[in-house]
């Protein structure tokens, strides 16, 4: 029986990973489904990612991410480590189930005419120029003014709570450490806002979230408010972050293939399959992290209790058995589910959200952006953790 000493070795912070990350991806999965990283395994093969991603063997590896960067006390660690990306087992299934009713399609389907309208009131100051920067003109702006709208808060409270919520993101990144403080402060501000709306709601019910969280029962058992604190930002910090890197791939990669847009905008049904692809294609999430639980024999490996495996999804999202013509981008294609949502205990909460923004996003934007290319080279992410551009300048056929 192997161990992960003896699985072929890929450094996913060298410069030449980074340079292309598919490729050296496919050259080592040719030798393994498992393979050695700086940090710990990293499974390649869909099979076995689809497998892991369900196994009970594994768990969050959120908690031990955060311990690494030195945070082990204080509310941040508390709020991370409790929180429902992180807990596992009965703590797990328990809330999910308290908070799901809130977060089905049906329940998502009624916010989708905000969704219209917040966007076209971000591309009103832009729509006649024909140029933007499309990650500070929409993407930055597009998915918190949507979570505002779900839970509530008052319009002239969104810059506010926008500005909160960009310091709590990097809570999930490799950079924590170096952001601790801006973290921090940012959930120190959440918290006392939404204390305050809490407050607000339980003598003033409305249709939003926080009225939904505040009213969620199962049987005799209902959330408390730290484990409603603990549920907004689980969304803040999981869902923001990931829809505006995950538009601004679509952007990105529309702008690179005007064939597609083209197809995109004669036929806006094509909406749906549209996200389907870009998120297989190019996920702005591109590993689900998982730690093992218990010393386990699986497919050849010895897996110890401890190690950190990062499950990949990307390369799951490209496995030629799986996908005729893995590396071509086409949203006309009916394709395999991809699993950029993960899977199994920890499968996405927020899918639902995440799909509606963004299939009621990238018809209003083709519709608005005819002739859409590159103006420019856009800056990125480092290829770790969160994936996206950090700008990207584009430019279309501006209404005569």
């Amino acid at each position: 029986m192997k161990t992960l000493d003896d699985a072929p070795f890929l450094d996913f912070f060298s410069e030449e990973f980074q340079a292309d990350p598919p490729a050296a991806i496919d050259a080592v999965r040719s030798q393994s489904w498992l393979a050695r990283t700086p940090i710990g395994g990293l499974v390649l093969g869909r099979a076995e990612v689809q497998a892991l991603l369900a196994d009970r063997r594994l768990r969050s590896s959120i908690p031990d991410i955060v311990h690494l960067q030195g945070v082990t006390d204080g509310e941040l660690h508390d709020r991370v480590t409790s929180s429902i990306i992180a807990v596992e087992g009965e703590d797990h299934t328990r809330l999910r189930k308290l908070v799901s009713r809130a977060f089905t399609p049906r329940a998502i389907e009624r916010h989708r005419p905000d969704m219209g309208a917040t966007l076209g009131a971000l591309l009103a100051p832009v729509a006649d120029t024909g140029a933007c920067d499309f990650m500070a003109a929409v993407a930055e702006h597009y998915p918190i003014e949507v979570m505002c709208h779900l839970l509530g808060v008052p319009d002239e409270d969104h810059e506010d709570f926008a500005r909160w919520n960009r310091a709590i993101t990097w809570a999930l990144s490799f950079d924590l450490a170096s952001h601790r403080d801006e973290v921090e402060w940012g959930m120190r501000q959440m918290t006392a806002y939404v204390d305050g709306l809490m407050a607000e709601r339980r003598r003033r019910p409305q249709d939003d979230l926080v009225t939904s969280l505040l009213a969620a029962r199962e049987a005799d058992d209902r959330l408390s408010e730290d484990e409603i604190q603990s549920m907004i930002a689980s969304l803040l910090f999981a869902g923001y972050d990931t829809t505006r890197n995950q538009l601004g791939l679509a952007m990105w990669l529309f702008a690179t293939e005007p064939d597609q847009w083209e197809i995109l905008r004669a036929d806006p049904s094509l909406a749906p399959r549209a996200v389907e692809e870009v998120m297989r294609f190019r996920g702005a999430v591109g590993v689900a992290p998982r730690t093992v639980a218990e010393d386990f024999d699986y497919q050849g490996y010895h897996l110890a209790a401890g190690t950190l495996l990062s499950l990949s999804t990307s390369a799951a999202n490209h496995a030629p058995e799986a996908y005729m013509e893995p590396m071509r981008f086409d949203i006309t294609v009916e394709r395999e589910p991809h699993l950029t949502f993960g899977g199994g205990p920890h499968f996405c909460l927020g899918a639902s959200l995440a799909r509606a923004e963004m299939q009621e996003a990238l018809p209003v934007l083709a519709e608005a952006m005819p002739g859409l290319r590159l103006d420019g080279e856009p800056t990125w992410r480092p290829p770790l953790g969160i994936f996206g551009p950090e700008t990207l300048p584009i430019a279309w056929d501006p209404a005569t």
